[in-house]
């Protein structure tokens, strides 16, 4: 059993590299406890920090957020509702959450709708086409679902560099800012990679970050 706050306790910094320079109002859809929406508050200087997650218990959510919901992306009722209530969003995260979803298309398109004129939608999504996942498929024939990575076994969906783009500007919006983000434990894979001169990153690369926009770089 994977611990609780892997899920909904971690402070996604790794995203910063492709944040907007102005946050100004966060939307954190799938946040967890919403510490990554209040360290945005914090070190960001974020104005407003509201997190939806289907599954966080409430009790633990982060006293810096101004709101916490319970709600589907992929409902319209649902997103209505927090347009009606908060208006739109400067910044929306989708951090590591869409692949969770039958159908990440209909959220990315239902999230756009609470974005506001200049914002940004960041999203990180796992890369399948990873050393880790495709070792194994390979060498061995081998593709074994486990409780956390890439090969989460709650994924409904799987994305390369190219399709997790394709996902983030399906409803329209531009692509801005993307990338990689490695996490390798072996020790050599530096080299390998320089050796490659860049050829090999799509194994190298465990998630992709990327920025869209309604008006693109």
């Amino acid at each position: 059993m994977v611990d609780d706050r892997q899920y909904h306790g971690l402070v996604r910094r790794d995203v910063y590299s492709v944040l907007p320079q102005r946050v100004g109002r966060v939307l954190d859809f799938g946040g967890g406890y919403g510490l990554t929406a209040a360290a945005l508050k914090e070190e960001r200087s974020a104005k407003s920090a509201v997190v939806v997650d289907l599954y966080a218990d409430r009790a633990k959510v982060h006293p810096a957020v101004d709101a916490f919901e319970q709600g589907d992306a992929g409902d319209p009722a649902f997103i209505a509702s927090l347009r009606e209530r908060y208006g739109v969003f400067d910044t929306i995260l989708c951090l590591d959450v869409l692949e969770h979803l039958a159908d990440p298309w209909r959220a990315v398109a239902a999230l756009t709708t609470l974005l506001s004129e200049d914002g940004a939608m960041v999203a990180s999504i796992p890369n399948v086409s990873h050393m880790s996942v495709m070792g194994p498929l390979v060498f061995k024939g081998e593709w074994k679902l486990v409780d956390a990575g890439i090969l989460d076994r709650t994924h409904l969906r799987f994305f390369v560099r190219a399709t997790a783009i394709e996902l983030m500007t399906s409803s329209g919006l531009k692509l801005e800012a993307v990338d990689a983000g490695y996490q390798w434990s072996w020790r050599g894979w530096k080299f390998v990679r320089r050796c490659l001169f860049g050829f090999g990153d799509r194994f190298f690369a465990a998630q992709y970050l990327i920025r869209v926009g309604r008006k693109g770089p």
